[in-house]
């Protein structure tokens, strides 16, 4: 009986996992499908999950042709790199602070780290758009980096700060001992101890920037530092929307991220399991 209801229990589990995974693989697989199809194949009805001839054409289109991609992903690139930087940077020495000094007001300033992030950014474009125009940072890189980094870096300190909490502080005070000053002692000892949960934050802010929309439409005006979230809006029109080229577009875009992944999956996986000496 014990067995038959195990097997059952397997069963339903794999039914479960398997349905879960057939529904995040879907959207890419029509994603890639009608990036490969003619714009009267996309349209048709009913719709085909194949396409009828590979149009590896559409991907030439938005990479080279008219409306080209290329810039976009430059600036998107430039940017999310920059977010990422600038909350890793400010993010881990916050952390530090944090967790290993004690001061008044500790509590609230965690407890207001994870308030912030309860806002909306819709709520805020308003004052930052007058912000941004006031300081003359309109159509330019820093007007997409600097509300990208603010949204970011609150989430940055915590999942820092969870991380190094973990960490002996003994690691510092052997290292002080030995005649390093603190700032030794955190950019050569825990620095490199922390690298998986700082790859961990900075993916989180680099990703988050990356999808940025809110921002580089509302702060940018120019096409030449659009975005390639911008970019990919420009395919839908009043009267129609060049589904084809636009997934052609979405596939490109997603490739940098994929590729980022790729290289420091070891790192995220470290990274989300937590690592370091425990107390």
């Amino acid at each position: 009986m014990n067995t038959k209801k195990s097997n059952i229990s397997k069963i339903l589990i794999t039914f479960i996992l398997t349905l879960l995974v057939g529904l995040m693989v879907a959207p890419f697989f029509i994603m890639i499908s009608t990036s490969l199809k003619s714009y009267a194949e996309v349209t048709k009805w009913p719709p085909s999950w194949i396409p009828e001839m590979l149009r590896w054409e559409n991907y030439s289109a938005v990479w080279s042709g008219e409306g080209s991609i290329k810039r976009a992903l430059l600036n998107s690139v430039i940017v999310s790199s920059s977010t990422m930087g600038i909350c890793v940077l400010l993010g881990s020495f916050a952390a530090y602070g944090v967790s290993r000094f004690n001061f008044k007001g500790k509590k609230t300033f965690l407890f207001t780290i994870i308030l912030t992030q309860m806002f909306s950014p819709v709520v805020l474009v308003g004052p930052m758009y007058g912000i941004m125009r006031d300081l003359g940072l309109l159509n330019t890189y820093l007007s997409m980096i600097i509300p990208n980094a603010a949204f970011s870096l609150p989430m940055t300190v915590w999942l820092l700060y969870g991380y190094l909490d973990g960490i002996s502080s003994s690691l510092e005070e052997a290292a002080m001992l030995d005649g390093c000053t603190r700032l030794q002692a955190v950019t050569k000892i825990l620095m490199p101890i922390m690298a998986p949960g700082l790859v961990t934050s900075g993916l989180f802010a680099f990703i988050v920037s990356w999808n940025d929309l809110l921002f580089s439409r509302s702060f940018i005006t120019r096409p030449e530092m659009r975005t390639i979230s911008v970019a990919l809006t420009s395919y839908k029109s009043v009267f129609e929307t060049s589904w084809h080229s636009m997934m052609a577009a979405s596939v490109l875009s997603v490739v940098p991220v994929f590729v980022l992944f790729l290289m420091i999956q070891k790192h995220i996986v470290k990274g989300l399991a937590a690592g370091g000496v425990k107390e």
